[in-house]
């Protein structure tokens, strides 16, 4: 049943191509030398052009798929330089910790003698390495010594903070964010112990700026930190509020590369419908951006706030735009060449001997017995091997015998 519906459309076909072509012959005054090439040259084009789309939809699915992994790769960066901030803050929080002054002056409630002797190298790490906090604790969750604000008071923190609570408690180091007095920080927690026996904890909170500097340089996205302002406004004390233009919906922006460009490509409905990793194309300032956001999730994997990262897509427009015009000359540069090297095969090899044919039978017909330049031809076409070499010796053929009638007819009048 297959074989014979392909053979009943390959007649459809054939009939409909027949009566096109017929339909042209008879409407049409252009000469053969021209007719031919521009039919060559207009199927050809169109087939060219047909394989130039396949090309562009191959090439555009690779775009996309690059696209695609250009995503899933800064998403996983993203992930993995929070985890490297996290074991950054752990690390020295734990050496820290581990220094026997340190125990020493924290179980006799040294206040003086920790801060004088710590605050020296701490100082240090804040300014090149962007530690933001540095904080000892009394158990359960007593802030008894912040390293860069000596002169804040004792205060219980266990109604906010959880991750110091449960360190204390369960005598565990612990890493991730959380909301502090002082902002959102990636922090590492670690339980102190003097002689056996535990006497406090220590923190270090890092700041965000190096990890959005750091995704930044390997992949060229812009970023920004959002948390939630409820959250912040309740724990963050110790900080101003933000211009109101740095609230977008639900959240407030913590630190930032490039925050006009963020600003621009984010809403509220945006910022607050998003719970998981999602990725969307977006339009700015007459360009389009490949725009990504990752939830930001607290040390018990809760989500906390956004990290969201952008890019202008310049590089995979251009290549669209490329990959578009290098096809379409392409096709035209081939039906071009193929017209041309039609048009010269056809009139060379098919249309000029068909002429010079007709010439000699025309010089046949006014009975002509003497060899001329058509009779010349004549003989030249009639050595050619091929379709025309037949016709040109058939003619020949014709010249003798029309010259036999004649010769015949001349001596019988005499």
């Amino acid at each position: 049943v297959l074989a014979v519906k392909t053979a009943s459309v390959k007649r459809f076909c054939r009939n409909v191509i027949d009566k096109l072509i017929r339909k042209a012959d008879k409407e049409s005054t252009l000469k053969l030398r021209i007719k031919v090439p521009l039919m060559v040259g207009a199927v050809t084009f169109a087939c060219s052009l047909g394989l130039a789309i396949s090309s562009y939809q191959i090439g555009e699915g690779a775009i996309q798929m690059s696209e695609q992994q250009l995503t899933t790769n800064v998403e996983n960066q993203i992930l993995s330089l929070l985890q490297d901030a996290n074991s950054k803050s752990l690390a020295r929080a734990d050496l820290i910790s581990r220094l026997p002054f340190v125990q020493e002056y924290l179980a006799s409630r040294s206040r003086d003698k920790l801060l004088g002797t710590i605050k020296p190298a701490l100082k240090v790490q804040k300014e090149r390495y962007f530690v933001a906090e540095a904080q000892f604790h009394l158990p359960p969750a007593t802030s008894y010594l912040r390293v860069f604000k000596p002169k804040a008071p004792q205060e219980d923190l266990s109604s906010f903070r959880q991750m110091v609570l449960r360190v204390n408690k369960e005598q565990i180091p612990l890493s991730g964010i959380e909301i502090g007095r002082r902002g959102i920080g990636i922090r590492g927690v670690v339980p102190i112990q003097e002689q056996g026996v535990h006497i406090g904890s220590f923190e270090i909170a890092m700041d965000f700026k190096p990890l959005l500097n750091n995704l930044k340089k390997i992949s060229g996205y812009d970023s920004a930190i959002f948390v939630s302002e409820e959250k912040m406004s309740k724990v963050a004390t110790l900080i101003p509020k933000p211009d109101p233009e740095k609230i977008i919906g639900a959240m407030r922006v913590q630190d930032a590369t490039n925050w006009r460009l963020i600003r621009g490509l984010t809403t509220p409905d945006l910022i607050n419908s998003t719970f998981q990793m999602d990725a969307y194309h977006k339009e700015y300032d007459g360009e389009s951006y490949s725009l990504i956001l990752v939830p930001l999730m607290d040390f018990k994997g809760e989500q906390i706030g956004l990290i969201v990262a952008a890019k202008t897509m310049r590089y995979f427009e251009n290549l669209r735009s490329s990959l578009f015009w290098n096809n379409i000359f392409l096709a035209c540069g081939q039906a071009l060449v193929i017209t041309g090297i039609a048009s010269i095969l056809f009139n060379g090899l098919l249309l000029r001997p068909i002429v010079s044919l007709g010439r000699s039978i025309k010089s046949m017909l006014g009975q002509k017995d003497v060899k001329d330049e058509n009779s010349s031809s004549m003989d030249y076409l009639s050595t050619r091997r091929d379709e025309v070499g037949e016709i040109a010796r058939d003619c020949k053929t014709l010249q003798s015998h029309l010259l036999e009638v004649n010769q015949a007819s001349r001596d019988s009048r005499s």
